[in-house]
């Protein structure tokens, strides 16, 4: 495993040049007890990496540079990754079955660090080859963090998160859940599709071009930490997702 974060990782950051081709699989690969997913019949199963829901990032907008606050919380405890998978098993049906494949914390760290003139999706693609060495798929999906500005500002949010924007009462906050999810073929781990989440209708004149939603302003924690054990929060993250992935599953050729 340890070999594999450290290919995963020189790929992504430009190091890697190429890597062995896994040698196809002759078994059936194993169930997912915790999920309790049938068995994986000579490849017929999408394999998905899940990176959704590792963390909670609050931010504040304020008036001025000087008011900005951008923290993040860890929430894995919220099963954000759970639900994903899930949803992509119901998507499937019984058409295919899901094999859920484990990464390190940081596999992914450089696919928020943008650089300019380098062929990202192509280094993403090879991680991915590179993290599900030993499996065998007819197609996988990886769901990561997508980011988007707010309005026509230059601040960023991705993820999921609470944002507070603006200062006095014309200030807002709101849940949101910004996410992409790219689809590759199991052979040639050619990227066959790649969709970033929707609200499911015109988000054109809002300020957060994705899942969210306005909510109380009670919402905003004391502190950052405070938001991670809010219930409230959890649930409409958790909603956020769930309508998320029901608007974008359906636009992905998940099975030939």
């Amino acid at each position: 495993m340890r070999r594999t974060i450290t290919a995963l990782l020189l790929l992504l950051n430009g190091v890697g040049a190429a890597m062995a081709q896994p040698a196809p699989a002759k078994q059936n690969l194993p169930k997912q007890g915790a999920a309790k997913q049938a068995p994986v019949q000579g490849g017929n199963c999408v394999g998905v990496v899940s990176q959704l829901g590792e963390k909670l990032t609050v931010k504040k907008i304020g008036y001025t540079v000087f008011g900005n606050e951008d923290n993040e919380v860890p929430v894995e405890s919220w099963r954000v990754d759970d639900l994903v998978i899930a949803k992509i098993s119901g998507a499937l049906g019984n058409r295919a079955a899901v094999k859920r494949i484990s990464y390190h914390k940081e596999a992914f760290a450089s696919l928020e660090t943008l650089k300019l003139f380098r062929d990202s999706e192509a280094e993403v693609g090879q991680g991915v080859r590179t993290l599900v060495a030993g499996t065998r798929c007819a197609r996988y999906l990886l769901v990561t963090r997508a980011y988007r500005n707010v309005g026509t500002s230059n601040q960023s949010i991705g993820g999921i998160g609470l944002l507070y924007d603006g200062v006095g009462p014309l200030s807002r906050v709101n849940a949101y859940a910004l996410f992409a999810l790219r689809l590759y073929d199991g052979e040639s781990f050619a990227l066959l599709k790649r969709v970033v989440a929707s609200s499911g209708g015109s988000d054109f004149f809002e300020g957060i071009h994705g899942p969210h939603c306005l909510v109380d302003k009670s919402f905003w924690p004391e502190s950052p930490d405070k938001a991670a054990q809010d219930a409230r929060v959890r649930e409409a993250i958790r909603e956020l997702v769930s309508q998320g992935m029901d608007t974008t599953l359906a636009e992905l050729p998940l099975t030939e």
